[in-house]
């Protein structure tokens, strides 16, 4: 008989969200996992994933002893855990506490298309083309594009795919909510051409607009422990969205606004040279 999610128990659910968050995004799961996670012995583990495996035998390919591991199948679709950046935190999630004077301010998900995560995914660890309808706020309409898929980018709220787009014969950036219906996955791996941007990376630091008056300019380095903070080795492909989530410069128009309004712009972000990475932005 078919397992069904009200004979399991709430550890034992647990269990299995992490089974399918690991082979969402790790692409395989094993007992040791489970032991390390959750603290079990192994029989238990063991048992968990088995149980898995009966509540969603469409979700995992039989267990090889070469792999020494359980994998997800090429047609994997979460059935316990969003399909969305949400899985990331699905097990680690802590509960808001329950003082009544803490306040939290509402914060907007993008909503993906059914099975487009697990697709990417898939196509990232095979390296295969992809098929689907994209839009953005220059086509709304939307068109159809052919691209593969190499990484996932959390930033600013929501998933990018960096993927080589075979229309525009180079790298891009996708946003994972502007997909529509079905994506089509491919058969077989493609050759793709070096990623420099991705491959490079650049040791970035973080300093006080100078334009401060000197009052301002030791409250900031105060609030961001800037006398302390290390520089950051960031991918030149990621460096425009770690601009946007610091809520820093990311254009000459908005550098020139830190000079006559520092206090929109209180810190800046520089290369070990002393030079602005808004070249390397958007």
């Amino acid at each position: 008989m078919a397992v069904t999610i009200n004979e399991t128990s709430w550890p034992q659910l647990q269990r299995l969200r992490f089974i399918e968050r690991q082979l969402l995004w790790e692409r395989e799961v094993t007992a040791p996992m489970l032991v390390g996670a959750f603290g079990i012995a192994r029989p238990e583990a063991q048992e968990a994933i088995n149980t898995y495996c009966e509540f969603a035998p469409e979700n995992v390919r039989p267990y090889s002893p070469s792999d020494r591991s359980y994998k997800p199948t090429q047609g994997f679709k979460p059935k316990l855990i969003p399909d969305s950046a949400d899985s990331l935190i699905t097990i680690s999630r802590l509960s808001t506490p329950a003082n009544p004077d803490f306040f939290s301010v509402p914060v907007l998900n993008r909503s993906t298309a059914p099975g487009a995560l697990a697709t990417i995914l898939a196509g990232i660890e095979n390296r295969s083309r992809i098929e689907a309808v994209y839009v953005s706020m220059q086509n709304p309409e939307g068109s159809l594009r052919s691209i593969t898929p190499c990484a996932i980018i959390s930033a600013s709220n929501r998933l990018h795919v960096r993927a080589y787009c075979w229309e525009r014969q180079a790298y891009r950036d996708f946003v994972l909510s502007r997909f529509r219906g079905a994506l089509t996955l491919k058969e077989g791996g493609d050759e793709l051409p070096v990623d420099n941007a991705w491959n490079e990376s650049l040791s970035v630091r973080l300093v006080v607009n100078d334009a401060l008056t000197a009052a301002q300019q030791r409250l900031v380095i105060d609030d961001f422990d800037l006398e302390q903070l290390e520089a950051f080795e960031i991918r030149k492909a990621l460096i425009g969205y770690f601009l946007q989530a610091n809520l820093l410069p990311t254009s000459e128009s908005e550098l020139n606004e830190a000079k006559t309004h520092p206090e929109r712009f209180p810190v800046l972000a520089v290369s070990n040279s002393g030079e602005s990475v808004i070249s390397y932005a958007f």
